[in-house]
């Protein structure tokens, strides 16, 4: 009797264990459609074009302007100048938002397509245009400022419903961050402070380099054993409370992206999930997700030197360009 109750328990318990872990999976990992894995057909002319001006917009970031951070101000400056510009020959109007920082002032730099949604909902798309001292930059970060002033470009006529506002942040890297003098996390403030209605936040974080070797791809403990070794894919990241934004963005990114896409709503304890913009908008209880190639699980240039604009693979870019803005065009009408 005591082995047939004994059995039984074990029984229980492995049935509950296979419940949690199954209900883990799910709202962790599982995520809507499918990866990408066919092999992209080449550029069009229009693609081809985007893709030179995606070079452009690095170059002279990471390459004519180079270091931009508290202790290069000047150059901080240069690169917010040149995003401002850019917007404007766009065809948009540019809004700034000083950024006091110690005995200085920088800005976050934005435009806004507005929206005809009874409750102006706002989906906000952000990257950040600073750099760690001794870097470059070219992918971390003026690989996601290109994407976003080519989203500008390519949604200036569009008529969302959800008003879309590109901003690019300012102070996200060390030693700003977290702080109250990172540009993203004052522009979170100002809008909780405004009961702003915005329904998430896409963060724009390392979006250039991406490679097909076998074992190129790194992951934090444990996730190694659920997505590939492999960095040839982009990713989406999120906190659980943002679960809904992160399925419901590469959902939607995968119905028509040529690039390969993994998904992860986790809980806010690893590390790894909070390092960009985004965290800023999750501390004001807005759902937020992060796009990266992954940063330092990947590429081998990572705050380093060697971050160049001859590093980054702009083909990849463009197709993740062009399925980035079909995907908010998409999400602004909901």
């Amino acid at each position: 009797m005591l082995l047939r109750v004994l059995g039984m328990t074990l029984v229980v318990i492995l049935v509950l264990a296979a419940v949690f872990l199954g209900g883990m999976y799910w709202m962790v990992l599982h995520m809507p459609g499918t990866s990408y894995r066919d092999t992209p057909p080449p550029l069009t002319a229009e693609e081809e074009a985007l893709r030179d001006r995606l070079q452009h917009h690095v170059q002279v970031l990471a390459g004519e302007i180079g270091e931009r951070h508290y202790w290069a101000p000047e150059a901080l400056r240069a690169a917010a100048d040149y995003i401002e510009q850019t917007f404007e020959a766009a065809g948009h109007e540019v809004f700034r938002q000083g950024v006091p920082t110690r005995e200085r002032v920088f800005h976050n730099v934005e435009v806004r397509i507005p929206g005809d949604h009874p409750q102006r909902e706002v989906l906000v798309v952000g990257a950040h245009y600073d750099t760690v001292v001794g870097s470059p930059g070219a992918d971390d970060n003026a690989s996601g400022v290109a994407v976003l002033l080519e989203l500008a470009r390519l949604l200036r006529d569009s008529r969302p419903e959800r008003e879309l506002r590109l901003v690019a942040f300012v102070n996200e890297e060390a030693p700003f961050f977290g702080t109250e003098e990172m540009g993203s996390l004052q522009y979170a403030h100002r809008a909780h402070a405004n009961q702003e209605p915005i329904v998430g936040m896409i963060s724009l974080e390392m979006l250039g380099y991406y490679t097909d070797a076998s074992g190129s791809q790194q992951h934090p403990p444990v996730l190694d054993l659920f997505y590939p070794d492999t960095g040839d894919f982009l990713a989406f990241v999120g906190n659980l409370d943002s679960r809904a934004l992160v399925r419901e963005t590469i959902g939607t990114f995968r119905a028509t992206a040529k690039v390969p896409s993994q998904g992860l709503a986790a809980p806010e304890f690893l590390e790894a999930i909070r390092r960009s913009d985004h965290w800023a908008f999750w501390e004001m209880g807005y759902p937020a997700l992060m796009l990266t190639d992954t940063a330092n699980f990947r590429n081998p240039h990572y705050h380093q030197p060697s971050d160049t604009p001859d590093t980054l693979d702009y083909d990849t870019m463009t197709r993740v360009t062009t399925a980035l803005a079909r995907t908010l065009q998409s999400m602004a009408q909901r």
